[in-house]
């Protein structure tokens, strides 16, 4: 009765032990000269054998043992002494009581096993465990019923390897600890030839193969850990992480569910584990973790900032490249929402400003822009300094054109945080398509200036802006007036060369209808544009020839000859008009 109530105590002592992770680094922190103590009891007599055999073991194991240069063994007197002060019998110690008592008596490896008789032999099965919990199999040898001596010279022999293994372990340990990956993977290959049913030196090693991004190795070492201790909870969460970092979301999860086993309630475990998920690739899968916990804990405040989070992650990546959004994604941005509402209900203006983007951003992907104008109107009254929520505040008002208003937020925006990202050719492009276009270049200028964007690239804004508003609808005077605004800028020339191909295109259509009717007048005003044309195509080689236009340029500069030689001649004349 009294070993039953000491059991208690002891098995504080084993989840304590348990709670330490699997390092082989900790096997020691003895020096070099000092001797690992090894505590070997009497191994117990199955089915009424012999209990005298388990002592003489004991007996010829601790005198090899005592013979070793870096172990020792617990005396027996000591050992005895332990027993009694816990209230353990001898013939009670069987490997789960051995391993509790091993940290009371200061012992850093245990040998502990049982023999049954078969015939007249006894089968012996033995072990030897680290004071991490790292077990090393003897191989089960049969002797003969006085066979003590051969048992005990097979199990040191196994000893010296089990040291040789914890050696390479631990040198495993440190390697992988200083980032010494090849280094590391050479001890921890050679500790698991020597055991490899070795939990540590297997976890080490899958997390050595992560290291280097050998994932599909990393995670195939992961899942042998966990064929030996089903519960190696740094083990199932890296399984799952890598699984979804390889894009199996299926085995991610569930893995990540074994996980949530061990503390399916534990609301930080949950949001852990989804924002492993999350990093992983994962945000659908991650949303559905942190679902399942709002259905148990309905206000738990960081639970929903996670689900509205994970859910606006999950569409927004539904969304990408879609012309419309896909209804599986509706539905996430409107999950989004529902959660950012009720936080909003419980935080107000304490909301965090990135959640109430998500809001605004939630309502204008779903097409609700009145929602998200309304939203912003309400979450700027307490947060009109923040310039993200001008911004979306600007894109919900422009798409109800409300142009002007939104322009003015965007203006805001400028004055708040003046290197907000492409401001300055948002502003400008709006802009541009309102048509005022003096106003566009001042803002776009100042992009170029502040060196948020290259002139180049403003300058092609100003170029789509006259091809699509000026050149292809035929409004030749549209497309000149921008193109020659697109040139004012200090761009390269590749640039200039395509803008001036253009624009000596558009400058001689705008010609050809200003010369008619062919009198003196109209040949003297528009000689100089027919003149310009030329000089702007022939200038534009280098781009037509990289866009295998050469023919048509050559075709239109043929073209202006013709029609200047014509307005030359009429000008020459004063001649009425003739027939071109």
């Amino acid at each position: 009765m009294n070993g039953r109530l000491r059991l208690g105590l002891l098995a504080l002592v084993t989840l304590s032990l348990a709670a330490i992770p699997f390092h082989p680094q900790t096997v020691s922190g003895q020096e070099a000269s000092a001797r690992y103590r090894v505590m070997v009891p009497d191994i117990q007599g199955l089915r009424g054998a012999d209990k005298r055999f388990g002592e003489r073991l004991a007996d010829e194991l601790r005198d090899l043992i005592n013979q070793m240069d870096r172990h020792v063994p617990i005396e027996e007197r000591e050992l005895k002494d332990a027993l009694k002060e816990n209230g353990v019998d001898m013939e009670d110690l069987d490997c789960v009581l051995a391993r509790q008592l091993a940290p009371i008596i200061n012992a850093q490896v245990v040998f502990c096993g049982n023999y049954t008789p078969e015939g007249e032999n006894f089968r012996v099965e033995t072990k030897f465990i680290d004071s991490v919990g790292e077990e090393f199999p003897v191989e089960t040898i049969t002797v003969a019923a006085r066979g003590q001596v051969e048992a005990a010279n097979h199990i040191y022999s196994a000893l010296q390897l089990q040291a040789d293994q914890s050696t390479f372990s631990q040198f495993c340990g440190d390697y992988a600890s200083s980032s010494q990956w090849e280094d590391a993977f050479n001890m921890c290959t050679r500790a698991i030839e020597l055991n490899p049913n070795s939990v540590s030196s297997r976890y080490t090693l899958a997390m050595v193969y992560k290291n280097q991004d050998r994932l599909e190795e990393a995670l195939a070492e992961f899942q042998q850990v966990l064929e030996l201790d089903q519960l190696h909870e740094d083990a199932i969460q890296n399984a799952g992480y890598i699984s979804a970092l390889l894009g199996q979301d299926d085995e991610a999860r569930a893995y990540y569910e074994q996980y949530l086993q061990l503390a399916p309630t534990n609301a930080i475990v949950r949001m852990n584990v989804a924002y492993q998920l999350a990093q992983a690739g994962d945000p659908l899968g991650a949303m559905q973790f942190i679902e399942t916990g709002l259905e148990v804990d309905p206000d738990n405040v960081e639970l929903l900032k996670q689900h509205g989070g994970f859910a606006f992650t999950a569409g927004a990546e539904l969304s990408q490249g879609q012309e419309e959004i896909p209804p599986e994604a509706v539905e996430l941005y409107r999950k989004a929402l529902t959660s950012f509402s009720r936080v909003y209900d419980l935080e107000g203006a304490e909301m965090d400003v990135r959640h109430l983007q998500n809001m605004v951003a939630a309502n204008i992907r779903l097409g609700d822009f009145q929602a998200a104008i309304d939203l912003s109107d309400q979450v700027l009254e307490t947060h009109a300094g923040e310039p993200s929520l001008w911004s979306y505040y600007a894109d919900a008002l422009r798409r109800t054109d409300q142009v002007d208003e939104a322009i003015a937020a965007l203006e805001r925006v400028k004055e708040l945080d003046p290197d907000y990202l492409n401001v300055f050719v948002r502003q400008g492009n709006w802009l541009l398509q309102e048509d005022r276009i003096t106003d566009a270049v001042t803002v776009l200028q100042s992009a170029v200036d502040r060196g948020k964007q290259t002139a180049d690239f403003v300058s092609d804004m100003l170029f789509t802006n006259a091809y699509q508003q000026g050149i292809q609808p035929e409004k030749w005077s549209h497309a000149i007036e921008v193109m020659r605004l697109a040139k004012q800028f200090d761009i390269t020339d590749d640039m200039r060369q395509k803008v001036n191909f253009y624009l000596g295109y558009a400058t001689l259509k705008d010609a050809i209808i200003r010369q008619e009717p062919g009198t003196k007048e109209t040949a003297q005003a528009t000689l100089p544009l027919f003149q310009e044309a030329r000089r702007l195509l022939q200038s534009a080689s280098g781009y037509a020839q990289k866009q295998n236009r050469e023919n048509d340029r050559l075709g239109l500069i043929d073209n202006i000859n013709t029609y200047i030689e014509i307005q030359e001649a009429i000008i020459k004349r004063g001649l009425e008009p003739a027939l071109v």
